[in-house]
């Protein structure tokens, strides 16, 4: 039987595969780590329209592609990294909206630079078995100069017998260990 159910899974990802696959980055937010020094800042973040709406496209297997927004995707887990450090966060709009920025108090302006990489070494299954994910934030303080500024990369990676279940099971431990470094970095900054 779970030779016939892997044969299944196998024509099914043969018979889809020959264009870009959509997956999602989203890693389980309930699984970041929280962090043990909570600041009394209220922060903001900033993601522009077009880095929402960004359509990345990179290697999986079998020659094929997949496809995700890394912004739009991993918005919730940057949102939870920020509110289990800093006692408010905001999403911003604007840099240049200083009215919002005073009237909420806002201290430090976290903005996200976000750059991936996959890749599979099977010929006959598109989902990546590989997948990196790199986060770069820049923070500005109230008077728009760099505060802090971090990278971090997270790595995942995944077999046939675990993605068979989710595609996306390489990316969203990637985005995770990235975001738990994340907290790691947030914890010894002097934010």
């Amino acid at each position: 039987m779970k030779l016939l159910t892997n044969m299944f899974f196998l024509f099914s990802v043969l018979v889809l595969s020959g264009c870009a696959h959509q997956i999602s980055l989203n890693p389980d937010t309930e699984k970041l780590q929280l962090s043990e020094n909570k600041s009394i800042s209220v922060v903001g973040y900033y993601i522009s329209e077009d880095d929402i709406k960004k359509q990345v496209k990179t290697p999986g297997g079998g020659g094929d592609n997949v496809s995700y927004k890394p912004y739009k995707d991993t918005e919730a887990a940057l949102y939870t990294v920020l509110s289990n450090k800093f006692e408010n966060v905001y999403k911003l709009e604007s840099l240049t909206d200083n009215t919002f920025l005073q009237d909420n108090k806002i201290e430090y302006v976290f903005i996200p630079t976000i750059t991936t990489e996959s890749s599979s070494d099977s010929l006959f299954t598109w989902p990546p078995t590989e997948f990196t994910f790199t986060l770069n934030c820049k923070t500005l303080n109230n008077n728009g100069d760099i505060a802090w500024n971090t990278e971090v990369k997270g790595f995942g990676k995944a077999e046939f017998d675990e993605f068979k279940n989710d595609f996306s099971l390489s990316a969203k431990r990637a985005t995770e260990e990235a975001f738990n470094k994340l907290v790691v970095e947030l914890e010894q900054s002097k934010l």
